[in-house]
């Protein structure tokens, strides 16, 4: 483009410049504007390709003459020299997945990663990488990788299909189906990372961390048939013993509560027993006695004629004996 600038501009200074024949003399003012024209679109072009704007989530990698610079231009508008490109880079986090389901995975077709468990049975296994380039490092890989298609396809898949080889061959295959996908996810991440700096470390300039493996999802393992069903049947019973450890732990704490009330009971009981007397009962039938007295019903006490000493109370109306 800026070949292009500097020719127009060229050419409108030429214009301007001419001399033209004296039955032409009255259209240079024509002549004039057509050459300021010229010589604004040039300027345009020229200014434009001095002037880049970098957009969020991306780097620019700056290349003059085939020499690529080491610090890569940021988000946002940049002045640069008129015969410097400048390339693109994504540094968003991208996701690449391996999947034997066909359309889903960056592959088409079968792309499961074909692993043997610890007991030495096979293991496809879906799997998807979410990871970013470090933004610093995006010139080093453009300059030794290449572009993103290229580090995807030399660095971040055969690292992630060797992680996951590896981390499966230290579980069983019970364990990395059920109980311990989570840690299995874990050691892949750790071994991917492990793979990436090794691959990296062999070429020329590398400083350390190009990539940042955000995540490792184990989105499937496909198991035989016998062995999901078997698997299966075993947590389901293992299941079934935890719920009813769980019961007969609540049945052990009922029991133990009845026991406990029970004997607060007792205790209860004991002590009311030791604490009543004759003396005791006679004098709570005297107040009570004295309270029926401060009734307004109509009654009739007789005092000391009950064979406990206590009062006998009648009822006026009816003559009928109500306590005594």
């Amino acid at each position: 483009m800026i070949v292009i600038g500097i020719f127009l501009i060229i050419i409108a200074i030429t214009i301007g410049r001419a001399k033209m024949p004296n039955e032409l003399a009255n259209q240079s003012g024509g002549k004039a504007l057509a050459a300021i024209i010229l010589g604004m679109v040039g300027v345009a072009i020229v200014f434009g390709s001095t002037v880049k704007v970098v957009q969020a989530g991306t780097v620019g990698v700056v290349r003059t003459f085939g020499k690529l610079n080491p610090v890569p231009l940021g988000e946002g508008l940049h002045t640069i020299v008129p015969w410097a490109t400048v390339e693109v880079v994504p540094i968003r986090t991208e996701e690449y997945t391996m999947s034997g389901v066909r359309g889903e995975g960056a592959v088409q077709g079968d792309d499961a990663i074909r692993t043997l468990s610890k007991d030495g049975l096979p293991l496809p296994l879906d799997v998807t990488i979410n990871y970013r380039p470090v933004p610093s490092m995006v010139p080093w890989l453009f300059r030794n990788i290449g572009t993103e298609e290229d580090y995807v396809a030399k660095i971040v898949r055969p690292s992630a299909r060797a992680a996951v080889r590896d981390a499966v061959s230290q579980f069983t295959a019970q364990e990395a189906y059920s109980s311990k996908r989570d840690q299995l996810a874990a050691i892949v991440t750790e071994r991917l990372e492990k793979y990436i700096e090794h691959t990296l470390t062999q070429s020329e300039g590398y400083t350390g961390r190009a990539f940042i493996i955000q995540q490792v999802l184990i989105r499937n393992i496909e198991l035989p048939e016998k062995l999901k069903a078997s698997i299966e049947a075993k947590l389901t019973a293992e299941q079934e013993s935890l719920r009813m450890e769980f019961v007969l732990q609540k049945e052990k704490q009922e029991a133990e509560r009845k026991r406990i009330e029970a004997r607060g009971v007792a205790d209860f009981q004991a002590i009311v027993s030791q604490g009543l007397s004759d003396k005791l009962l006679l004098w709570k039938g005297i107040e009570a006695t004295q309270e029926l007295a401060k009734s307004d019903n109509s009654k009739v006490v007789v005092i000391g004629s009950g064979k406990s000493g206590l009062p006998i109370i009648l009822n006026a109306e009816s003559g009928a004996v109500t306590a005594k």
